[in-house]
């Protein structure tokens, strides 16, 4: 029982993290037109996934990736590879 309840909330927190990089294509929630319902969501999720992505940007921050924000990605890897082996030790 203890695992499906780990599945189901890395599971959600990995599609938070992939609408928040979905919904960064398309909205500028700082400049112009910041103030739509699709960025007051952007804001939203942005505000639940920082926590979680802050090590991502740490680590990445020694490396120079560009202009592109890789943190996102590494964070889901990490849920990813987390789930498995919390599932694999319960």
């Amino acid at each position: 029982m203890i695992d499906f309840i780990i599945d189901i909330v890395i599971s959600i927190l990995i599609w938070i993290l992939i609408a928040q990089a979905l919904l960064s294509w398309f909205v500028n929630p700082y400049g112009r037109g910041g103030y739509g319902v699709v960025a007051s969501i952007y804001r939203w999720l942005s505000s639940i996934t920082y926590p979680l992505t802050l090590p991502a940007r740490a680590i990445l921050a020694k490396v120079s990736t560009g202009p592109m924000d890789f943190s996102l990605l590494l964070t889901v890897l990490f849920l990813y590879i987390l789930r498995r082996v919390l599932i694999l030790l319960l």
